[in-house]
């Protein structure tokens, strides 16, 4: 199930109120493809739309709005599994739900404010009650709404990936053997991929090392073997340890460099998740943070290319100038921030616009920098002339 668009207003009608929309030209959708680049500066929203995401999609998987006591927002998305249309609304305030709605096909299927539920077997809505500060999905029943599954799997399966952070480097686990292969796997924060990495080698032997080895030498680290040993600074401690082809000696995840261990993280916790063939939406929030411009370049190229024609969606976001030179514009969102709304523009909503840049000869990066994504060549020959 992929997400094809969102909706979201957080605060509506007060003083602090923030949105995230697409060009008004698109009916403000914000609109997603499997592989997608949130390009903008600081401060213009791509980390607060990765955590809108990512709120929704804890939601969706069982957590409680009571812990948003302080929050009112509206999520209206939009999902496409096969060749279903999925629509869902919710608007909560204050962690109260005051209007949770389904579609599927223009088939309402939840009408919270009604206190209407459909119910399969017998073909039909019926009344129900939840609790305010819950979900009506955290009722699912197989069965009866086997439309509610999707959702939460979608909710359950996002990956969160904070590409300027540790993503597990200073985690250790006391005994590897206490992890099942069929034990469940958590792909929420990036912090658990010493429990991935054994799953995996145990589920897919030597396919899954062996994809993670010829993906970190792609990037320019040369590795011979992966696995899990005790770490020398924490004897009674295991974690992940590499041997490099140009060292005798293993490499540990606490003598690694920031930037190897994120690749590595990345890479273990993305295959899993491709050889799987779990369903499943990944964010990555400042892709290439920290590498080098080489591997940067070549992290991006992998992603796409691992990513293209799977069952994994992937939102990604940057400021740096190589990721955007490296990127196609067709995979482009760009942020445009005018007060307290941050607007989208992309190929589906500036098609033009996206279209007319080919001829000018520049850069990806000078798309962006120039703001030719918001008027086009109206500005662009301005400038010239």
């Amino acid at each position: 199930m992929i997400l094809k668009a969102i909706k979201y207003c957080r605060n509506k009608a007060e003083k602090n109120e923030w949105t995230i929309r697409g060009n008004p030209i698109d009916n403000e959708w914000l609109d997603f493809n499997q592989i997608n680049l949130i390009v903008g500066r600081n401060a213009s929203g791509k980390t607060k739309t990765i955590q809108i995401i990512r709120e929704i999609a804890d939601l969706l998987a069982g957590d409680k709005l009571s812990q948003l006591i302080y929050d009112t927002s509206t999520y209206e998305l939009m999902f496409e599994d096969g060749n279903d249309k999925i629509e869902y609304f919710l608007d909560f305030k204050n962690g109260r739900v005051i209007q949770e709605m389904l579609k599927i096909n223009e088939q309402e299927k939840l009408n919270r404010l009604k206190g209407e539920l459909f119910y399969e077997e017998i073909g039909q809505k019926l009344s129900f009650e939840t609790d305010e500060d819950s979900l009506a999905l955290s009722r699912r029943d197989s069965k009866q709404q086997p439309f509610f599954e999707n959702l939460y799997l979608w909710g359950k399966n996002i990956s969160h990936y904070k590409f300027g952070d540790k993503l597990g480097k200073n985690v250790a686990i006391k005994n590897i053997n206490i992890i099942k292969e069929d034990d469940d796997v958590d792909l929420k924060d990036g912090n658990d991929v010493i429990g991935i990495f054994v799953k995996g080698e145990k589920r897919f032997h030597n396919q899954f090392i062996d994809s993670i080895i010829n993906d970190m030498n792609r990037l320019g680290y040369p590795l011979d073997k992966i696995t899990v040993n005790s770490l020398k600074r924490l004897p009674f401690g295991f974690g992940l340890s590499v041997q490099e082809t140009e060292l005798k000696d293993f490499t540990d995840q606490m003598e690694m460099s920031q930037g190897m261990f994120r690749a590595l993280s990345l890479l273990i916790q993305l295959n899993y998740s491709l050889l799987a063939q779990i369903p499943s939406c990944i964010l990555i929030d400042d892709i290439g943070e920290g590498l080098d411009y080489e591997r940067s370049k070549a992290l991006i190229e992998l992603i796409i290319e691992k990513v293209k024609g799977s069952s994994v969606q992937v939102i990604m976001t940057t400021n740096d100038q190589f990721v955007m030179d490296k990127v196609p514009l067709e995979y482009w969102s760009v942020i445009r921030r005018l007060e307290n709304k941050s607007i989208f523009y992309n190929y589906k909503n500036a098609k033009q616009t996206f279209d007319d840049f080919v001829f000018t000869g520049l850069n990806n990066f000078d798309f962006y920098a120039s703001e030719f994504f918001i008027h086009g060549f109206d500005d662009y020959v301005k400038d010239v002339i």
